[in-house]
């Protein structure tokens, strides 16, 4: 069976190589796209809070402009690090930007992150003001100055503020200082007319709890902010606990389509379908809005297939129409013109299938996903979104996983061979609606839709050598560890082929008002996958990679914690860095 899935490892990615070959035909139409027609309330009443998130107080203005054509009703601008350095710097830009205000000239309402307790004195400082306790008038009275700075002075024009209670110098997750802080903010935001939402985010399940006491000391009119799934993103995390667990308090549910741990704009990801799942189970418990996070770093979801999915939330929370197909066809055909609608709905449509196999193990993620593949004796379960932390029932699947379970690596090989074929039919259904598609348009899905298929190609063999290493390692029958041996050597063979082909530079296009990188899959560097198969190879032969001086490593490899078996959450530490 494992060469038979090879085989078609081998033989797909030779064939999605030799697509990319073709020139386009230059005599297709270029498509102007029209502004966006929806008819909001058509099959259930709005949402009212249908919010789009961009990262680091920034914003495209076009992607605000598509949003609110959409139906989308607000924009909140992430401030991450120090909240002073944060307001200061979105201050000085509103000076020559003026995003607030247009926001305001298309109905939409702006919010602005903050995180406490940010910025106060450090305690080997003179000017310290002592621990942060409910007692603390010292504490409490920097606060009350600065939110009246900034609503008052700094951004008057804002429309309210979204209290993050970690990520910060120090944490207010404390539920006795967090009640007394949320009040403090409560009472700014109700002088200056403004709205304070409340995130629920937290990094630890001891958090999570403390948090959760303090959300039900606040008044029932207090907005709530919670993501869909437990601490942070990834394509197969389980529903928040927190969805619907906020009493009559009116809670937005918090989404991911810039794809922070998604390989963000890098690859095709039409994860409507997933998107719909999330949004229904957010609605019958209870929830009153959607925050939609639309950009990452360098990266946002405009005039990219990833768009589909802003599609996907703007029709849904705006009741406009809770059809997937109908939702597909009608981005496509805006995109990229009605002939050809339908041709590239069909290359697109599993795409979110393939990318969530290709980051993924079973119901886990491979490690974390903003990194190059973990080695084999490094701490792939140990980021904090894994969902053993949040829920006990996975707790044995992990433990399993971690020893290399065989029945288990026998079917994620099976999952990851018919996503690559997913990959493959993808490109095969692109190249049939080719001549309905302006050049620059196909180059841009093929490009796409290529690094689908080339990063499934060297990220399942990684995987599937990941397992059996561990099963190398944990096996106490001579036999079985023989077997693992041989089949570990196999995997690393495969991943040396998968990264065999060097590509030229990629094409530089110009299109719909920005620059593209085409023809090239995106992310494919042979020299980490080549010097991750060397490094795997080593830990088969009991040699620690880390031990020998190989030269300076491509920039960002990133290794991972080295693996140290832990049972439960309660005991296990951190690994890795955590996004908000």
């Amino acid at each position: 069976m494992r060469g038979f899935v090879w085989g078609f490892l081998i033989v797909g990615l030779s064939f999605a190589i030799g697509c990319q070959t073709a020139k386009p035909p230059t005599t297709q139409p270029v498509v102007v796209r029209p502004t966006p027609s929806v008819q909001l309330g058509k099959v259930h009443e709005p949402l009212p809070w249908r919010i789009v998130s961009f990262q680091k107080g920034k914003a495209d203005k076009n992607l605000v402009k598509l949003a609110a054509d959409l139906g989308f009703n607000g924009v909140q601008l992430q401030i991450e690090g120090s909240t002073l350095d944060g307001i200061k710097d979105l201050v000085e830009r509103e000076k020559k930007e003026h995003l607030i205000d247009y926001c305001h000239s298309l109905g939409m309402k702006v919010t602005i992150w903050v995180h406490e307790l940010s910025d106060v004195p450090q305690p080997y400082m003179p000017e310290w003001l002592g621990p942060v306790t409910v007692d603390n008038s010292a504490i409490w009275e920097l606060l009350d100055k600065r939110y009246e700075w900034v609503l008052k002075e700094a951004l008057p024009n804002v429309d309210g503020l979204c209290l993050t209670v970690v990520e910060t110098q120090i944490r207010a997750t404390d539920s006795a200082v967090m009640v007394k802080l949320v009040g403090l903010l409560q009472d700014k935001c109700t002088k200056y007319n403004k709205e304070l939402q409340v995130r629920t985010f937290v990094w630890y399940p001891r958090e999570f709890n403390s948090v959760m006491s303090a959300i039900n000391q606040l008044p029932q009119s207090t907005v709530i902010m919670s993501k869909c799934v437990p601490q942070d993103w990834q394509l197969r995390g389980i529903d928040a606990a927190e969805i619907g667990a906020v009493g009559k308090r009116p809670q937005i549910e918090e989404l991911d389509i810039g794809g922070e741990y998604y390989l963000k704009d890098r690859v095709a990801n039409g994860m409507v379908d997933l998107l719909k799942r999330q949004f229904d189970y957010g609605v019958a418990h209870g929830i009153k809005g959607i925050c939609v996070r639309v950009d990452r770093d360098d990266t946002n979801v405009l005039n990219q297939p990833n768009e589909v999915n802003l599609w996907a939330l703007a029709y849904l929370a705006g009741g406009v129409s809770d059809n997937t197909d109908e939702i597909w066809h009608d981005w496509a055909t805006n995109r990229f013109g009605a002939p050809a609608a339908d041709g590239v709905v069909k290359a697109l449509k599993t795409s979110g299938d393939v990318v969530s196999e290709m980051l993924s193990m079973g119901p886990f993620s491979f490690g974390d996903t903003r990194k190059f593949p973990y080695l084999g004796d490094e701490d792939f379960m140990g980021p904090l979104h894994q969902n053993w932390w949040w829920d006990q029932k996975y707790v044995p699947l992990k433990d399993k996983i971690e020893r290399g379970d065989l029945e288990f690596t026998r079917q994620m090989a099976a999952d990851k061979a018919s996503a690559i074929l997913q990959a493959d039919t993808a490109l095969d259904n692109l190249k049939l609606v080719k001549d309905k598609l302006a050049p620059q348009d196909y180059e841009i899905l093929h490009t796409k839709l290529l690094t689908n298929r080339v990063q499934s190609g060297f990220r399942a063999p990684m995987a599937l050598a990941l397992m059996d290493y561990r099963r190398l390692i944990y096996s106490t029958d001579e036999q079985e560890r023989v077997e693992a041996n041989e089949q570990l050597k196999k995997d690393l063979a495969a991943v040396r082929d998968a990264g065999m082909k060097d590509y030229k530079k990629p094409k530089k296009i110009e299109w719909l008002g920005r620059k593209w990188d085409v023809n090239v899959p995106e992310d494919y560097n042979r020299d980490q996958i080549f010097y991750w198969a060397y490094a795997m190879d080593l830990l088969r032969q009991g040699i620690d990679p880390r031990t020998l001086k190989l030269g300076r490593r491509t920039e960002g490899w990133l290794p991972a914690t080295k693996f140290v078996p832990v049972e439960t959450p309660t005991t296990k530490s951190a690994s890795g860095n955590e996004g908000d």
